[in-house]
């Protein structure tokens, strides 16, 4: 073989070497297997180098395993928070899945046990971000409870990227959004308001704008029925002449106790509001007082199917 053929042979090799490379790392496996292509992924606590389309998953996320499941990648995870996993995550109670605890606290030794390649959590498991880095690689996801549908694209990218389902996340987000945007249309073209309602041991409690309930506000087009309710964890706390006074086209009620599936037997949230006062309410009358759907508005997060159920209860709520 002469030079002149040599050097172009040895030239394309190399741009093919550095092509792959720039795309991410190819990193051998600790166990000698092949090698396998990385990915640095920007998240809430900085970058994370992770393996790209990982065989083993550990996810203390429900926003990511609603996404996961969504997606066909069920059988990527491991181990999960089983401990009051929401509804529609049911069939990640089966034994075939570990459960490595809550969301709050879990077992560091079982997740070891796991061997996972990727582990991804939430704000609740911040603290631990280092002990479980040293585990495997870390990544947090999760939800912004005020921007509820900025939270869900960025899931959906990361999820995306990291398992080559890129056009498929931006088709589910595409389609989603096109019912935000009709329901906001003619919400917004109807100048409707509203107010979003907890209740939770027999309290009521509401959330206004910059709430973990804002999506009602901010996506779905509804005015705040009250502009200066206070900002806070827990909502503001209200009587039965407030719902009168306020007397919002629709109350959207959020029943805390069936949500989390509390062991108690608190009073529901619809026996709460069978209230003479309430009964006096335009909203009332008009059948507009909204019992959502509480594992997907407040325990499940950012992922596809809790979203799908929050925009289906709009879509019913107002047809």
């Amino acid at each position: 073989m002469n030079k002149k053929k040599l050097g172009i042979i040895i030239g394309i090799a190399v741009i093919a070497i550095v092509g792959v490379l720039g795309a991410g790392k190819l990193v051998g496996k600790n166990d000698g297997q092949a090698v396998s292509e990385t990915i640095m992924i920007k998240h809430d606590l900085g970058e994370t180098e992770v393996p790209m389309n990982p065989e083993r998953v550990v996810t203390l996320s429900y926003s990511t395993l609603d996404i996961l499941d969504e997606m066909d990648l069920e059988e990527k995870v491991v181990g999960t928070a089983k401990d009051n996993l929401p509804s529609y995550l049911d069939e990640y109670s089966d034994e075939k899945i570990v459960s490595v605890g809550n969301l709050k606290e879990f077992s560091l030794e079982t997740i070891n046990e796991l061997k996972p390649d990727l582990i991804i959590i939430e704000g609740r498991q911040t603290d631990s971000y280092e002990d479980l880095m040293a585990i495997a690689p870390t990544i947090q996801l999760g939800t912004d409870n005020t921007d509820y549908f900025g939270s869900l694209e960025r899931n959906l990218t990361v999820l995306g990227e990291i398992f080559g389902k890129e056009d498929e996340a931006k088709n589910q987000l595409a389609a989603l959004s096109e019912r935000v945007e009709k329901i906001s249309e003619k919400v917004k073209g109807e100048g409707l308001n509203a107010l979003a309602l907890m209740v939770s041991d027999g309290a009521m409690s509401v959330y206004g704008n910059g709430s973990r309930f804002s999506s009602i506000y901010d996506n779905f087009g509804f005015k705040a029925a009250d502009t200066e309710i206070e900002v806070s964890k827990h909502g503001q706390n209200i009587s039965y002449e407030y719902l009168l006074t306020k007397n919002p086209n629709y109350l959207f009620v959020i029943d805390k106790a069936s949500a989390t599936g509390s062991s108690e037997e608190p009073t529901a949230a619809k026996d709460i509001l069978d209230n003479e006062l309430v009964k006096s309410t335009d909203t009332h009358k008009n059948n507009n007082i909204i019992y959502l759907n509480g594992p997907a508005w407040y325990v499940g997060g950012a992922g596809l199917q809790s979203a799908d159920l929050m925009i289906k209860d709009i879509e019913e709520a107002i047809k």
